[in-house]
C-alpha cells in the first residue's frame, strides 16, 4: 500500500508539474541551445550525488531553475533514464527540458563509457550531448563500495538478501562478479581522454582544494558555500519537503537509514583474495 499511494502521488506531482512547465519554462528545442553540460559519471554507491550535490551548491551557473513540486531528480538529466530496464523513462524532449533548467546543466550515468545499454533510438542524442560536455568521473576504494551496495539493494532486492560473500560472488548478465564488474567500469572511465577523475575521498577531505580544481575543469569559478558540502536527506519525508519548497539542499538516496559496515567487518580472507583476484581481472 504505501509504494501504490507513494507511485500514485508522485505521478499526479508529475502532471502538475508537466503543466507547470508548459506555462512557465521554454526550454531549449535542439542540444544547440543548451550550455555546456557536466556529466558526473560514477559506479553505483561512489558518491555520484554528492558530487552533482556539490556542483551545485558551489557553482551559480550549476543551479536550475526548478518548478514548484518538482521533483528533486530533475535538478539533473539521468541518462540512464533512457536504457530499456529503468523505472523512470524520458523522452528526448523531456531530457532536453531538464537540461534547458542551468546555465550549465549537470547530467548523471552510471553507464560505461560506450552506453552500450543505450538504445539506437537515443544513441545519437547521448553521443552528442557527451561531446559537447565536459566530463567528471568519481570512484571510490572497490570494498567500500561492494558493502554500500549490499546496504542499499537490500531495501530493494530479495537477491541481495544474503551473506555478504554470497553477494559478493553474484554475476550479472555478462557473467561478471560484483569486483569485475566495478573494477571494469572503473578502468574504462579512467582511461578516457578529456575526464576528470577524482576520488571520492577528496570530496569530503579536500573540498575547498578540490573546487578549485573542478571550477579550472569546467571553466567556472565557485562561490564555495559555508560549508560546501550538502547536509544529506534522512528520511523521506525530508526529500518530500524539498520537492514542495524547492529548496534542494540533497538529491542523496539512503538505505532506509541503515548504514553499510565497513569492509573489515564483513570481508573474510577468502572473500579479499576472491575480491582482489577478479578486480585485477579487469586489468
Amino acid at each position: 500500500m504505501p509504494r501504490i499511494l507513494h507511485n500514485t502521488a508522485s505521478g499526479l506531482l508529475n502532471a502538475i508539474v508537466r503543466a507547470e512547465s508548459a506555462v512557465l519554462e521554454r526550454p531549449a528545442g535542439s542540444l544547440d541551445g543548451v550550455g555546456v553540460p557536466i556529466v558526473v559519471a560514477s559506479h553505483r554507491r561512489s558518491g555520484t550525488h554528492l558530487t552533482l550535490d556539490l556542483l551545485r551548491r558551489n557553482f551559480p551557473a550549476c543551479r536550475p531553475r526548478m518548478l514548484p513540486l518538482e521533483n528533486p531528480h530533475h535538478a539533473y538529466f539521468n541518462i540512464d533514464r533512457f536504457e530499456a530496464d529503468t523505472t523512470m523513462p524520458c523522452t528526448e524532449a523531456e531530457a532536453l527540458r531538464i537540461l534547458s533548467k542551468a546555465g550549465r546543466p549537470s547530467v548523471k550515468t552510471h553507464a560505461e563509457p560506450a552506453f552500450a545499454d543505450v538504445p539506437a533510438s537515443h544513441a545519437a542524442f547521448v553521443r552528442a550531448l557527451f561531446e559537447r560536455s565536459r566530463a567528471i568521473y568519481v570512484w571510490r576504494d572497490g570494498k567500500k563500495v561492494m558493502c554500500s551496495m549490499w546496504t542499499w539493494r537490500r531495501v530493494f532486492d530479495p537477491a541481495a538478501r544474503v551473506p555478504f560473500g554470497e553477494f559478493l560472488r553474484q554475476t550479472d548478465a555478462g557473467g561478471r562478479s560484483r569486483p569485475r564488474a566495478w573494477a571494469e567500469h572503473v578502468a574504462a572511465w579512467r582511461a578516457m581522454d578529456g575526464v576528470l577523475s577524482i576520488e571520492f575521498e577528496r570530496i569530503v577531505k579536500d573540498t575547498r582544494a578540490l573546487l578549485e580544481e573542478i571550477g579550472a575543469f569546467i571553466g567556472e569559478t565557485p562561490v564555495i558555500a559555508d560549508p560546501p558540502l550538502p547536509r544529506s536527506n534522512t528520511t523521506r519525508l525530508e526529500s518530500y519537503v524539498s520537492r514542495l519548497t524547492g529548496n534542494l539542499t540533497s538529491t542523496n538516496q539512503h538505505a532506509a537509514g541503515d548504514r553499510p559496515p565497513r569492509p573489515e567487518d564483513v570481508f573474510s580472507d577468502e572473500d579479499l583474495a576472491f575480491f582482489e583476484r577478479e578486480a585485477a581481472r579487469a586489468g
